[in-house]
């Protein structure tokens, strides 16, 4: 199972959105989950099919909302 963590969140692969949105391994990897890890009881995903870029910068710009920073890109 392959997992990236990412401030306070957690980015998981799954198989997608069409296929149920099991977590997979990096190689059998569809789309990526994006979970609050601060959210320990409720484990629902904030987003979830995700490309890792689209997941990645989700993280980081919220990351930045939560210490006031703007990140542009």
């Amino acid at each position: 199972m392959f997992k990236m963590i990412v401030g306070r969140f957690e980015i998981v692969a799954t198989s997608g959105v069409e296929n149920g949105s099991v977590r997979v391994g990096k190689s059998q990897a569809k789309a990526y989950d994006v979970i609050d890890r601060r959210q320990a009881v409720n484990t629902k995903p904030e987003k979830v099919g995700l490309d890792l870029d689209d997941a990645w910068f989700y993280c980081v710009r919220h990351q930045g909302r939560a210490h006031a920073i703007a990140l542009l890109h």
